[in-house]
């Protein structure tokens, strides 16, 4: 896709103000850390019987009126937070009528990067977890989209970003955007490959996997010489592999789905069931890299 592009977005929400002024937070300073602008959507979702332009004569007048004004102070909020401290960020707001799944595909069209916050879900909650707009959205956008939620107790700022790597076209997109995300960080970059315990065979020792993925980093190496990074060959389930790990990351990037088989780690199920199960921002690279 040509033409301009809004920058970083970040989409909020009311129903969980603190979760939102965290999103805000993180989607700015990666803005300031992009040298991209931001912009704060929020989708209002008009019950039956109400409209935005419900005028005097009509009965829901008044609390459609009372209803436009909360999304307005939630963005007069959000832009107050994104601003403190960052004076130099460029901020813009945009107040939607819409289904949030239905406004943030719209809103990524344009966008670098779809910032939204996560929830962390564990035992029976999270075994049910589905539904969600990250699950729609999840796999489907032309940009990368982030999952923030709220920040781990005793994570550095210097935390390197990790990347879920298994030699699929995914994961290539993966990296290049984890390796953009750590240059602009400043941070180490740790790549991780996740093999199922059956998956090695006498033809394919562990020592003869770090090769191949030491080989399909090699060539990044010229385009960020100043990165520091590191191989990591793990066994187990990819999600819950993937999972672990990330209490001690900035942030992890994984591809939106991978090759099937052996060689494809990052099927869209493992990025789906990380959604919920991060303990650091998730970032969910595009089918096709822009």
């Amino acid at each position: 896709m040509t033409g301009p592009r809004d920058g970083v977005v970040a989409g909020v929400s009311g129903a969980h103000p603190e979760v939102s002024a965290h999103v805000v937070g993180w989607a700015a300073d990666e803005a300031v850390a992009r040298g991209l602008p931001l912009r704060i959507v929020h989708a209002q979702d008009w019950p039956r019987g109400t409209s935005p332009d419900a005028g005097p004569d009509h009965p829901a007048h008044v609390w459609s009126k009372h209803f436009r004004a909360n999304g307005e102070s939630l963005l007069t909020d959000a832009r107050r937070v994104a601003s403190a401290d960052r004076p130099a960020l460029a901020v813009t707001t945009e107040l939607a009528d819409g289904r949030a799944a239905r406004v943030l595909r719209a809103a990524a069209e344009s966008a670098d990067l779809l910032v939204l916050g996560g929830r962390r879900l564990t035992g029976v909650e999270g075994a049910f977890a589905g539904g969600s707009t990250a699950h729609s959205l999840a796999g489907h956008l032309p940009c990368p989209m982030a999952l923030v939620p709220q920040p781990a107790a005793g994570v550095p700022d210097y935390a390197p970003v990790v990347v879920g790597v298994d030699g699929s076209s995914s994961s290539h997109v993966a990296l290049d955007l984890a390796y953009a995300e750590a240059a602009a960080a400043k941070v180490d970059l740790v790549a991780v490959e996740v093999r199922r315990p059956r998956d090695y065979t006498w033809a394919e020792l562990p020592e003869d996997t770090e090769l191949n993925l030491a080989e399909v980093l090699s060539g990044y190496s010229e385009r960020y010489p100043d990165i520091a990074v590191s191989q990591e060959i793990l066994s187990g389930r990819p999600a819950v592999v993937l999972a672990s790990v990330t209490g001690r990351a900035r942030c992890l990037v994984v591809g939106s789905r991978g090759l099937g088989g052996f060689r494809g780690m990052l099927l869209g199920s493992t990025s789906r069931a990380l959604i919920h199960h991060t303990e650091c921002p998730l970032i969910i690279a595009p089918l096709h890299g822009r």
